[in-house]
């Protein structure tokens, strides 16, 4: 149940990003945006401290190199990590996806996360597709995704 909390109440303070499908957006308004929740363990000998300037480092490295992730965060949540990251649609989570994977330019510093972190959930907040779906079958990662009633997301 606290897990739960925490993840809605991280999802709730950024702007939740799809609208219902066939419904017109307005301008300046983002009908496409994804969240991804993903709770995370530390993996063990790491600190606090190194913990944390991984994070800005990593956050920094999305920052520069993805123009469509809209906002990226790493949250202390108990014994546990929340990464909340925010796409413009789709095709920018593919993107990344890329990056992270081997030969792309986030490969090195993926590889670092991972030394970090042990991906226990990833909740998917918004419209997902079915190319989207597939794109991240072959992560082998924990993905729910929860589609959209009613949000917006300002562009």
């Amino acid at each position: 149940m606290q897990k739960t909390l925490i993840a809605f109440a991280l999802a709730a303070s950024v702007l939740v990003g799809c609208e219902n499908a066939g419904r017109q957006s307005s301008a300046g308004i983002n009908p496409d945006e994804l969240i991804f929740v993903v709770e995370m363990s530390v993996n063990e000998g790491r600190s606090l401290e190194d913990v944390a300037a991984f994070a800005r480092s990593y956050t920094e490295a999305v920052e520069r190199g993805e123009p469509d992730s809209l906002g990226w965060g790493f949250f202390e949540a108990g014994e546990q990590v929340m990464l909340i990251e925010r796409y413009r649609n789709g095709e920018a989570m593919m993107q990344h996806g890329k990056n992270i994977s081997e030969g792309g330019p986030l490969e090195s510093e993926f590889g670092e996360f991972q030394e970090f972190f042990t991906i226990e959930q990833i909740d998917v907040y918004g419209n997902v597709s079915d190319e989207l779906r597939e794109f991240v079958k072959p992560f082998g990662l924990p993905f729910t995704f929860h589609p959209v009633h009613a949000s917006f997301s300002r562009d």
